[in-house]
């Protein structure tokens, strides 16, 4: 009988093998004597083993993304230098990886896999470095997801396309440098803060969603929240803003 080919990322073989890679390296003596030796420098990444890091990682339990972030962002300050902080980083953000593989249309999906996976890597070691005020976890998404895109667009031999349209990532700009637009963000994220006086997740979710930098279903999925509850704060926070700017005038 023909093996059936995979259809979800989950089903893809490189996903698979990571995550059996995982299975052997999370509670292995290696990585339970290096979080010790980290955890000495710091409190942040002081865990058991891996098993417990990742689960305070990929909490949706918490009252803000960064307090949920200080572990990736932590992991990420040693990334550059430090092939297994990639590693662990790696399985923190792989949820958000294997739905950007399955939202992906085009190329095969172990394809699409190898391609997702290889950029985020890229990611986790260069964009660690870049100073920014966009929680790690979305950098990390928003970041590879845009270098696959930009890849998709320069490969018209198949019609790979994500939810939106790809012209927004035509531009002409270093698909070497994954954090050029960061610090872009940051800064309309105050502006949008400060002239419209509205908390910062609000500010946020306001650019990240209307920049198509994530969609609303995204954010909601990562913060465990009904996409319906962030469309409404998104509008209170955008009538506000509205409100704030006229008075201004």
């Amino acid at each position: 009988m023909e093996n059936r080919r995979p259809r979800q990322a989950r089903e893809t073989q490189l996903i698979r093998r990571l995550e059996a890679e995982w299975q052997a390296l999370a509670r292995s003596r290696w990585l339970r004597k290096r979080l010790q030796s980290w955890a000495g420098e710091d409190p942040r990444l002081a865990f058991a083993d891996g098993v417990e890091l990742v689960a305070a990682a990929q909490r949706r339990d918490v009252s803000s993304w960064a307090e949920r972030d200080q572990v990736l962002a932590a992991l990420l300050e040693r990334a550059p230098e430090d092939v297994l902080a990639r590693r662990v980083a790696l399985q923190v953000v792989l949820p958000g990886l294997r739905s950007l593989i399955d939202r992906i249309r085009g190329w095969d999906v172990e394809e699409r896999a190898a391609r997702v996976v290889a950029a985020a890597v890229e990611v986790l070691a260069w964009c660690a470095a870049e100073p920014a005020g966009t929680p790690p976890s979305f950098r990390v998404y928003a970041n590879t997801r845009r270098r696959v895109l930009r890849a998709a667009v320069r490969d018209r031999s198949e019609p790979v396309i994500f939810v939106e349209d790809l012209s927004a990532v035509e531009g002409g700009d270093d698909p070497g440098r994954p954090c050029d637009d960061d610090q872009q963000l940051d800064e309309l994220i105050d502006w949008v803060r400060k002239r419209g006086q509205v908390r910062e997740d609000a500010a946020r979710l306001v650019v990240l969603t209307r920049a198509g930098i994530v969609t609303v279903d995204e954010l909601a999925a990562t913060e465990g929240l009904h996409p319906q509850t962030l469309r409404q704060r998104r509008l209170r926070a955008e009538r506000q803003v509205r409100q704030s700017v006229a008075l201004a005038r």
